[in-house]
């Protein structure tokens, strides 16, 4: 809890060598001397602090987005951006545009700014009581509401999956949005054909030494059905 005002800059960049300078002189402090009362509110502390970056790495990367800064540094796109220029690598750079696609506030094509898509998992992540664990498995739920379910029950689902992430961890948020989808579509005939090409997906990952590789997918009815149909003549010729 902040109990005294801090006159900080308004220079975001300053703000930043702030934020470093601070975690520098955290790491060198000696922690083995302090009470476990201060200890436990530290971490806490850290915690909402780590929570709110996730906030402030959205809006971020949405300004580099919207205004394409990462051609300046020699890159096709944000992806590449943060994979490369930053080093995350796929998945991390790929976990961060889905947070900031969910809690970001983009510009549109007329220059406004809209509102974020989980606006209510956005004011969460503000306050320091949700990460951005939270926010991709709230997004994975939204994503898989079938098209057919109005705007107003989907509004109040995200409400819904935001207040529950405010006292779960990111696993009970999934666990929490199977029992909801499954209060949406509880027999599936809410689901069309729409849902399941949107959904739909088959991704080889790459080979490891012994030069195997591992798949994943989301398969159509159609496709399963084709390949259940050709797996026992393919086992046939091994």
């Amino acid at each position: 809890m902040v109990t005294s005002e801090v006159l900080l800059p308004d220079d975001p960049a300053a703000l930043a060598r702030l934020l470093e300078a601070a975690a520098t002189k955290f790491a060198s402090l000696p922690l083995s001397a302090v009470p476990e009362g201060t200890l436990l509110e530290t971490v806490e502390t850290l915690e909402r602090t780590h929570r709110r970056l996730d906030g402030v790495d959205a809006a971020v990367l949405v300004e580099v987005s919207d205004r394409g800064a990462y051609r300046k540094v020699g890159y096709l796109s944000v992806h590449q951006y943060l994979a490369q220029g930053l080093r995350l690598g796929d998945g991390a750079a790929r976990r961060r545009r889905v947070s900031a696609a969910g809690i970001g506030r983009f510009t549109d094509l007329q220059g406004q700014t809209r509102e974020p898509v989980l606006p209510a998992t956005a004011v969460a992540v503000g306050e320091g009581a949700i990460g951005a664990d939270h926010v991709r498995e709230i997004d994975a739920v939204m994503d898989k509401i079938p098209t057919a379910i109005d705007a107003q029950t989907r509004a109040r689902a995200e409400v819904q999956l935001a207040w529950v992430a405010r006292e779960l961890s990111p696993a009970g948020v999934r666990t929490a949005g199977i029992r909801l989808l499954a209060h949406l579509d509880p027999d599936g005939t809410v689901t069309d054909e729409r849902d399941r090409k949107r959904l739909r997906g088959f991704t080889i990952l790459p080979q490891d030494l012994r030069l195997m590789s591992k798949v994943r997918g989301y398969l159509t009815p159609a496709l399963r059905a084709e390949m259940e149909a050709a797996l026992p003549s393919w086992a046939l010729r091994e």
